[in-house]
């Protein structure tokens, strides 16, 4: 009986790490949540912490603007990337031969190990129309010493557009520890036509991941208690 009470107590201790190891899964749902003061998540994986969001709309007229509950988050995750897809009505059109826009700055920080980066779009347009969703980020700009200065030698920027349709685009990198993210998507409509964008994907590149020491625990606990249960049953 001493056993299997040890076989229970080895289990809620890991469970209980568990619990208190670090932040939560990143949700799916409005990127509102994203924007709670300090919040932070990992992807479904566990490689990569996700922090510092932020969201700044604009748009022209200005009641046309995009607010952040209006953007869909969902949760990516595959074999060697995580990442989000961001859905959102941006769209619009000329309106008596005016030009109108609608523009979303999305940032936020990605600390793990990454070697890559990917952007995709489904931006559409017809006339004068134009969508583009550009993406600068910045490598390493985190240490155990808090943030550092973002300079040319560790930045650069991605882009997708339509026209020209160019609908995903990519850059590998020799490993790095952090990336710091500004997404820029924006639609404008010139003095003759319509553009939108429903769509945006974005993925980081990570190592095949390796289990992580809490996912050892809980291995270790279970086999330490299946071990008891069945020398216990054998004795009977």
């Amino acid at each position: 009986m001493r056993k299997v009470l040890l076989c229970v107590v080895l289990t809620c201790l890991a469970l209980a790490c568990s619990a208190i190891a670090g932040p939560t899964t990143c949700p799916n749902g409005s990127y509102t949540q994203y924007l709670v003061p300090n919040f932070t998540c990992l992807s479904p994986a566990g490689d990569l912490l996700f922090e510092n969001f932020g969201y700044a709309p604009s748009a022209f007229p200005s009641g046309n603007v995009i607010p952040s509950d209006s953007v869909n988050v969902t949760v990516l995750s595959g074999s060697g990337t995580e990442g989000f897809q961001f859905n959102g009505g941006w769209d619009v059109g000329t309106q008596v031969g005016m030009s109108n826009f609608q523009d979303s700055l999305l940032t936020f920080t990605v600390v793990g190990n990454i070697t890559g980066l990917e952007l995709g779009f489904n931006g559409q347009f017809t006339g004068t129309g134009l969508t583009n969703v550009a993406e600068n980020y910045c490598l390493n700009t985190i240490n155990s010493n808090g943030a550092l200065p973002c300079t040319q030698a560790n930045s650069g920027q991605i882009a997708v557009t339509n026209p020209p349709p160019t609908f995903g685009n990519s850059v590998s990198f020799g490993s790095v520890t952090s990336i710091s993210i500004s997404k820029d998507i924006n639609v404008t409509s010139g003095i003759n036509g319509t553009a939108s964008i429903s769509q945006v994907i974005n993925n980081f590149d990570v190592p095949t991941s390796i289990p992580e020491p809490l996912s050892f625990v809980l291995l270790g606990s279970g086999l330490v208690c299946l071990g008891l249960l069945r020398k216990r049953v054998s004795k009977r």
